[in-house]
């Protein structure tokens, strides 16, 4: 189980790594929003039921499997479920993520004119 959790994260991390591969071709405007989403989305700690208990797991593992093997209502299923859990971790998980991709794309990088 561990090994498989570890598997998983590891490949979302390597989503984010493309992510952001492919967020440097965007706009500078768009950088920053278009990160922030994805890695929110990859990373927002959730629940899924395995067998008879509930296990804590990445979200993107969850949108992942449920774009494989097209089980994606059920994700919605999840989400509304446990609301109280995921109204603040996506709340909490967004905000790291924009400070995150402010720091990857230099937004704070504003210098000033010494006219």
């Amino acid at each position: 189980m561990l090994l498989i959790f570890v598997g998983a994260i590891l490949c979302l991390l390597c989503v984010a790594v493309v992510a952001t591969l492919l967020a440097k071709q965007l706009p500078e405007t768009m950088r920053v929003r278009f990160s922030t989403v994805i890695y929110t989305l990859l990373f927002t700690p959730s629940w899924a039921p395995a067998t008879i208990v509930v296990v804590p797991i990445p979200f993107g593992v969850m949108l992942g499997v449920g774009a494989l093997t097209g089980a994606l209502n059920e994700i919605l299923d999840l989400l509304l479920l446990f609301w109280w859990w995921h109204l603040p971790a996506f709340i909490v998980t967004g905000f790291i993520s924009y400070k995150v991709a402010s720091k990857v794309f230099g937004v704070s990088n504003v210098q000033s004119s010494h006219t």
